[in-house]
């Protein structure tokens, strides 16, 4: 019973073991009944974790960046216990570090490569989690809420555990993660759990045939792409064998695309094409004819990997440039969807960065707000924030499992990462502003650069990248 106007104080503690443990957790998390100290012990947290990327830019732009780092940081969440977890993928309480929240289908393309540069550390036991999980329940779960589910295409812990490997994160069993991610690539799932649906033809004929699986052309290209990922692993630790018939098969994407159309289409098991207008391949694809248009030029440019080939398929650079100016001109990206978030950064590949500086700048602030509605599409775990924390310090990870980045346009006159090894890396964008968004000349670490892309290893060297920028692009600079 209380008073009127009596304040009350409430601490609850949460567990997924036992009510005995939530209370240890509780007392061992919060063991007094100081709110104030509690708030301060949480800014000083927060302050300490978002410190890591130090910004100079207007008050607006800091909120817009600094809650977009925050909500990167959010997630995937731990739920170890005193040393054990309760297992979704069991039932069991298991001893070990379990993370959950993987929402993998997005996070693999920045949020997780943003996570290696700020908390590599942190990368080392989610990708432990991940290995319980496949100790625990037979497979590497693709999207765990905690425990398995059927959500999206590819097996992308593929891709989060072949980035962090090349990029020289291996603090867990690497034997057992390859190990894992061979049988993603190789076995047909049993029971209610399915990792790649249609894996079996896939290996036979070179891609998911349309009339035996839904989602069959992302399904085609993400495999190919999670191909890639295990070779790249593969070289890294010498099985050239390995190495060789993934290369190969990470090439299987092209079997799904048409040389009449130039973009993604149906085939059969039998190899035979279905219409060019047939949206079976995807239940997204259904509606209007802009609907289907829009899934099939966007899962087209799905070819991270490969963007050279998808170029030489297409007729060549410029024809590819030609499908890029098309697809954007006429509202086919979404920035706030995933399925080619990448693909503003393609004109650097086909020699037009001029093209992608532009375009990455009008993204950012054009989408992007500091108020409760300022994001364009779903944060889908850190996806969304973590490609606007990538664009707007001038690069990223358009293909995760290679060990580079490509570079924007950068929106701010400074940021710096302070890395895990004590080193800093810094862009600075001299004459930066909103008209100035072209970059007429790069040095990096005072030496001339000329490439529109940066190596991992440039930027964990603490490298420091200037850039010069003026209102009218240099079609020359970036061509390399």
């Amino acid at each position: 019973k209380t008073n009127e106007g009596e304040k009350v104080q409430v601490k609850i503690g949460t567990s997924f073991i036992s009510i005995d443990q939530a209370r240890k957790n509780l007392n061992s998390e919060i063991n007094h009944w100081d709110f104030e100290k509690t708030a301060e012990e949480t800014k000083n947290k927060w302050n300490q974790a978002l410190s890591k990327i130090k910004i100079e830019a207007s008050e607006t732009d800091k909120k817009i960046f600094y809650t977009a780092l925050q909500r990167c940081m959010l997630l995937p969440r731990n739920i170890t216990e005193d040393g054990y977890h309760y297992s979704a993928f069991n039932g069991k309480v298991m001893p070990g570090v379990m993370y959950t929240d993987f929402s993998l289908w997005d996070t693999f393309r920045s949020e997780h490569p943003l996570l290696i540069l700020l908390e590599p550390e942190k990368v080392s036991v989610m990708i432990e989690a991940l290995l319980n999980s496949y100790d625990e329940g037979g497979w590497i779960p693709k999207w765990p809420s905690p425990g398995y589910s059927n959500i999206m295409h590819g097996t992308h812990g593929d891709a989060v555990i072949a980035d962090a490997y090349v990029k020289g994160i291996r603090g867990y069993n690497v034997d057992k993660a390859f190990e894992a991610m061979m049988k993603n690539a190789t076995t047909k799932s049993t029971g209610r759990y399915v990792a790649r649906a249609g894996i079996l033809e896939y290996q036979k004929l070179g891609y998911v045939p349309t009339d035996k699986y839904g989602e069959s052309a992302i399904r085609t290209m993400e495999f190919a792409y999670d191909d890639y990922c295990i070779a790249q692993m593969a070289k890294a630790m010498g099985k050239t064998d390995v190495y060789d018939e993934f290369m190969a098969r990470a090439l299987y994407y092209k079997n799904f695309l048409d040389p009449e159309t130039k973009m993604v289409r149906g085939r059969n098991a039998d190899g035979s094409w279905r219409s060019a207008q047939d949206p079976s391949i995807s239940g997204w694809a259904y509606g209007s004819d802009k609907d289907r248009e829009t899934y099939f030029r966007n899962i087209t440019l799905f070819a991270p990997h490969d963007v050279q080939g998808l170029a030489n398929f297409m007729g060549g650079n410029h024809k590819l440039e030609e499908y890029l100016d098309h697809f954007f001109k006429n509202d086919f990206y979404y920035v706030g969807d995933e399925y080619s978030m990448h693909s503003p950064y393609l004109y650097n590949y086909v020699g037009a960065p001029w093209k992608t500086q532009k375009l990455i700048r009008e993204l950012i602030n054009d989408n992007f707000e500091d108020t409760p509605g300022g994001l364009p599409g779903n944060e889908d775990c850190g996806q969304m924030s973590s490609w606007y924390i990538f664009g707007a310090m001038g690069f990223y990870p358009t293909c995760p499992g290679s060990p580079t980045y490509q570079i924007g346009s950068p929106a701010f006159k400074k940021a710096s990462i302070d890395l895990a090894n004590g080193k800093v890396f810094t862009v600075i964008a001299n004459n930066n502003s909103k008209e100035n968004v072209y970059i007429q000349s790069a040095t990096l670490n005072d030496e001339p650069y000329t490439k529109s892309w940066i190596h991992h290893d440039a930027v964990m060297n603490g490298s420091t990248l200037v850039f010069e920028m003026g209102p009218e692009p240099n079609k020359d600079w970036g061509k390399d």
